[in-house]
């Protein structure tokens, strides 16, 4: 299941005639950010697999199913039942689940139940008692040195 918490991606339920503009007041492009930016969940029973495949949230990602890919956000919850192969790069990372790739965000948790293999580059890491990490941290001097997407949170 993929789901989106915000009112504005309501659909109306009659189809749209050539021309109209029911539904959307204004184009998608010029809608605030804030409108964007609400909390999406790739439920457990979903599993997302490609070449070169990046899923990008402008607000929180919850993965709660499978993803083959890099997956991006303003913050990313892999929740216990989630699983990424990819990297993961975001302002926030709180780690449930599992990942095999490079972590890049500001900050990161690894909850009790996290298994992450690969290294995680951060600014500030938390790792509570009963989380598996088999990898290298690496705190750089300056924050730009993350090299999070800018497109993310612009």
């Amino acid at each position: 299941m993929l789901t989106r918490n915000s009112a504005s991606d309501f659909m109306p339920s009659e189809p749209l005639k050539p021309g109209s503009s029911a539904g959307h007041n204004k184009p998608l492009a010029a809608r605030p950010p804030s409108l964007e930016a609400g909390k999406s969940v790739i439920g457990n029973d979903l599993r997302i697999i490609g070449q070169s495949l990046r899923i990008i949230s402008r607000g929180t990602l919850q993965v709660d199913g499978e993803v083959e890919g890099d997956v991006g956000g303003a913050e990313i919850i892999i929740g216990e039942q989630g699983r990424v192969t990819g990297t993961v790069a975001a302002e926030r990372v709180i780690v449930r689940g599992r990942i095999s790739g490079v972590i890049r965000a500001m900050t990161v948790a690894l909850q009790p139940s996290a298994r992450v293999e690969g290294d995680i580059h951060h600014m500030s890491l938390v790792i509570e008692q009963g989380a598996e990490f088999d990898g290298r941290c690496r705190r750089p001097a300056d924050a730009s040195e993350l090299q999070l997407d800018p497109d993310i949170y612009a």
